[in-house]
């Protein structure tokens, strides 16, 4: 099930693999972009009848061909003003802070939290049940955690995130569009 709010951007080619309930829920003017693939564990006796949850924060881009791993015990909970880029992995439990980066195919590991204006680099691996404090950096194979310092201000990130989600809002929809055959 998809609970989004209207002003939000959801790809008719995001792929839910459910083996139970999955509820996917989008916040304001956030974008889900095609081939994103949301999958659930096989349920145990016991999580049977239980749902799954997604949930994305408000102006947050999620980027082509990313995937979510979820269970009804350990939902996938994405921050206000975060963008993941392509092809990157969010396995079970994972909670992403607001201002958020994560680099394209970085991987984030089960239970692990991630603070507030944190940077994961491109291929970077966070280890099962890693914190990363807020203003950090992650980087490398092996998620070497370095501080960011004071770079940007949530304000200016803010406002960078709202023009790059009013543009996409704009040319989306017409990139998801099919194809009319052409004469």
């Amino acid at each position: 099930m998809i609970d989004a709010k209207p002003s939000s951007f959801i790809s008719e080619h995001v792929v839910l693999e459910a083996s139970q309930n999955i509820i996917l829920k989008v916040g304001d003017h956030s974008i889900v972009n095609p081939r994103v693939q949301i999958s659930t564990q096989p349920p145990t006796s016991n999580d049977s009848e239980k749902t799954s949850l997604v949930e994305i924060g408000d102006y947050t881009i999620i980027s082509d061909s990313c995937s979510f791993e979820v269970t009804p015990i350990s939902p996938v909970v994405i921050g206000n003003y975060t963008y993941i880029d392509p092809g990157a992995r969010v396995e079970a439990g994972v909670t992403i802070g607001d201002f958020c980066v994560l680099g394209a195919g970085c991987v984030i590991g089960r239970k692990s939290r991630i603070g507030n204006s944190c940077r994961i680099a491109a291929g970077a691996k966070i280890g099962t049940s890693t914190i990363i404090p807020p203003r950090s950096i992650a980087v490398g194979g092996a998620g070497e955690i370095q501080d960011a310092g004071e770079d940007m201000i949530d304000e200016q990130q803010k406002r960078e995130m709202k023009m790059h989600v009013d543009f996409l809002m704009r040319v989306v929809p017409l990139y998801n569009k099919p194809r009319q055959d052409r004469k």
